[in-house]
């Protein structure tokens, strides 16, 4: 049995071959291979995921700073700066030696001393180019150095090491003896989790869809040489082996192609340069977890002859020919409603749970979405159906939809699931946006750490000498504490923005817990050293105060030059070359910061990889209808070339491809949409008890996005219809 099952499998990669002409057989495996690899190029993308995530989370934990004892290492002084420049992510550390054994930062031969700088490959780069030029004023440090692949996240992260003199006296400073922390961690939100689960189920169910569908290329002159094996006594079990034959060689030709694509993505990974990955990736990290990407793979061909074999459960092979449906039988729709039941069925079974990770729920998002191409052929054949007369391309392209409505319903099938996804993943995301404060009118704060009333005067100058920016309101604090420990706010305010009677320059405000004579200290200042400021006796008031322990006038710091204090300015919405400015002005003696338009770290990552996952499968969604749109010319070049015989001109022929691609996209746009949104409703308002949005206009565009790339695809195609249109294609090859 074995041997007879092999030799039929065998005899069916031989036909698939050879049969039908060297060439011809050699385009039909191209074309399934070629389907099929770009489907293993995407699942082993997927699956690489987990590990570049976990390699990133591991280098970004190997740089973290710790305060643990180690012997034989004299601490630097470090303080944390996450910055920007024009959008991308600037973060590094600056540090001040104590000693000449500094702990070893990975990736780094020795940290920096005051005045040296050690940085990242693409910030050094950056620096060097006429795009670096504003950014040159924060980096006039000798760089003694480059970051290694060990301490980056990814080849395009903007990162350094600064050293200085005065790290110590800065906010937030710490010692430090050596690198290597565990990475602050948080779990996902119900919001974030749906995010990954549509997003996921939205990159995968497409790949499938047509992973089906390139099995079933050619499958014309597939059942003529199945014909011709019938005429030589093969039996129908036989027909079904060598056909599921054939369906392997172009499954295996798939893993050959896709795993020869997936390595040229490797090489390509770590030139790009957008922002969709911050820091981009390293080619390294691009590895399969085969836990995930082996079962699948290893499913591929049982999925491409299992879809071989059901393909033919229609059609009729004997000696003498093919028959496919002797009586047209209408497509039945009740077996088609059971996924999108089952699916319904499994997310609202689990409504107590408001977790999209539950297996449950992620069946039921997947039977949905599933759904969607199983429903399809019925509609589109039931719309053909009900079309009538107009023009030869338009009577072409309708007659050509009622004779054979499932091939178009399978060519636009994986848009359709990508359409469906995207509109509810952009659901989700637009409810996620919205639980977010609105921003406001204020864009940017600004905090510079001076020492002293002077230095905070002479930032406030230069803060007003840029353009624009000479009515910017600026405001000065600091955080004390006295022998005890206990903290008190600051405020510096002068006696007109005060507007208290009688009021001169030095006098202080307190509350009833500050007596004239307290010793303070800023906030991290050595307690065993004499007080840095002591409130003065003269001038002193006890007062009932808001927000601010003591609010002092400018006089009354004239004996404190060396009090840390925070200088915050508010400005409003300003270019992009005048908040660079601002940073500059800034340089490392504070921060700047945008309000209302920061996002969480996490969310943005999952927002970045979907966005990017969203394009790429729509992209292979467009592909996969090129090949499947290519295949039908070849199979049907004689009854076109037949056309143009008689008569019919190349301009009727390509509207008659357009409008039968068209008709069957409008169908599986209506599809998608409401799947999309029933699919918002459930998982947000049922499953997370959320208000859902619908944003018509991303609704749209979206749609508009799916049927841009079908008409692409159709001009795409125009050149091979005058080829296959060709009178010498009136005889069969």
């Amino acid at each position: 049995m074995s041997a007879r099952w092999a030799a039929d499998l065998a005899l069916g990669v031989r036909l698939a071959l050879g049969g039908g002409g060297a060439r011809t057989a050699w385009a039909r495996l191209a074309l399934t291979a070629t389907g099929v690899g770009l489907g293993v190029v995407v699942l082993l993308s997927a699956s690489s995921l987990p590990h570049m995530l976990a390699a990133r989370a591991d280098r970004s934990a190997a740089r973290l700073p710790v305060a643990e004892a180690a012997g034989g290492v004299d601490p630097v002084f470090a303080a944390g700066r996450d910055d920007e420049f024009r959008g991308r992510g600037l973060q590094g550390y600056l540090v001040q030696p104590t000693g000449p054994h500094p702990p070893a930062a990975p990736g780094v031969d020795r940290l920096p001393g005051p005045g040296e700088a050690v940085l990242s490959p693409a910030l050094a780069a950056l620096l060097q180019s006429p795009e670096g030029a504003l950014l040159r004023p924060r980096f006039s440090q000798r760089v003694i150095g480059t970051i290694g692949d060990t301490g980056l996240t990814g080849p395009n992260e903007l990162y350094f090491y600064v050293g200085a003199a005065d790290v110590a006296g800065q906010p937030m400073a710490q010692p430090v003896r050596g690198f290597g922390g565990e990475p602050a961690r948080r779990g996902l939100d119900p919001l974030e989790v749906l995010l990954v689960v549509l997003g996921a189920t939205t990159c995968l169910v497409p790949v499938f869809v047509f992973v089906v569908a390139s099995t079933r290329l050619a499958a014309a002159a597939r059942d003529r040489r199945l014909a011709a094996v019938r005429l030589v006594g093969a039996d129908r079990a036989q027909v079904r082996r060598i056909a599921a034959g054939e369906a392997l060689l172009g499954a295996f030709a798939g893993l050959v192609a896709g795993a020869g694509l997936f390595l040229l993505v490797r090489v390509l990974v770590p030139r790009i340069t957008v922002s969709a990955f911050r820091g981009g990736i390293f080619a390294a990290d691009v590895v399969p977890d085969w836990r995930l990407g082996g079962p699948v793979l290893l499913a591929l061909p049982v999925l491409a002859c299992a879809a071989a074999v059901f393909a033919l459960r229609k059609v009729v092979i004997e000696p003498l020919g093919v028959v496919r449906r002797g009586t047209r039988v209408r497509r039945k729709l009740w077996w088609r409603l059971l996924p999108l039941a089952a699916g319904g069925a499994l997310v609202i079974g689990r409504l107590g749970t408001e977790d999209a990770r539950d297996p449950f729920v992620i069946a039921g998002v997947v039977l949905i979405l599933v759904a969607v191409p199983v429903v399809l052929p019925w509609l589109v054949e039931r719309v053909a159906g009900l079309l009538g007369g107009g023009s030869p391309a338009w009577l072409l392209a309708v007659r050509r939809l009622q004779l054979d409505s499932a091939t178009a319903a399978r060519l636009v099938s994986g848009i359709a699931v990508v359409l469906a996804g995207s509109i509810a993943l952009q659901g989700v995301y637009a409810r996620a946006e919205g639980d977010r404060p609105p921003p406001g009118n204020v864009r940017v704060l600004a905090t510079a750490f001076a020492t002293g009333v002077d230095g905070a005067r002479a930032f406030t100058t230069a803060l007003h000498a840029l353009p624009g920016l000479a009515g910017v309101p600026v405001t000065t604090h600091a955080l004390l504490q006295n022998a005890a420990g206990e903290k008190f706010s600051l405020a510096v305010q002068t006696c007109a923005e005060l507007a208290v009677a009688g009021c001169r320059d030095g006098d202080v405000y307190t509350s009833d817990r500050l007596a004239p004579g307290a010793g303070l200290w800023s906030g991290g200042a050595d307690r065993t050293r004499p007080p840095q400021w002591t409130i003065p006796v003269a001038g002193h008031h006890v007062t009932a105060q808001e927000g601010a322990a003591l609010i002092v006038t400018p006089g009354a710091l004239s004996t404190a030059p060396g009090l840390a204090l925070s200088v915050n300015a508010t400005i409003p919405a300003a270019g992009p070359d005048v908040v660079e400015q601002v940073r500059n002005l800034i340089g490392w003696h504070g921060r700047v910061s945008s309000l209302g338009t920061e996002r969480d770290d996490t969310s943005a990552l999952i927002t970045r990889v979907l966005s990017v996952g969203s394009v790429l499968v729509l992209l292979f969604a467009a592909g996969s209808l090129l090949i499947a749109a290519w295949e039908q010319l070849r199979e049907r070049r004689s009854t076109l070339a037949a056309l143009m015989a008689n008569g019919v001109g190349r301009g009727v022929l390509a509207r008659s491809l357009q409008w039968q691609l068209a008709i069957p996209v409008a169908v599986a746009a209506v599809v998608a949409v409401l799947a999309g949104l029933g699919l918002d409703w459930l998982l947000l308002t049922l499953l997370v008890h959320r208000p859902m949005v619908a944003d018509p206009v991303a609704i749209g565009i979206l749609t508009a996005t799916a049927a841009a790339a079908v008409l692409l695809v159709t001009a795409v195609t125009l050149p091979a219809l005058w080829r296959t249109a060709s009178l010498a294609h009136l005889r069969e090859e």
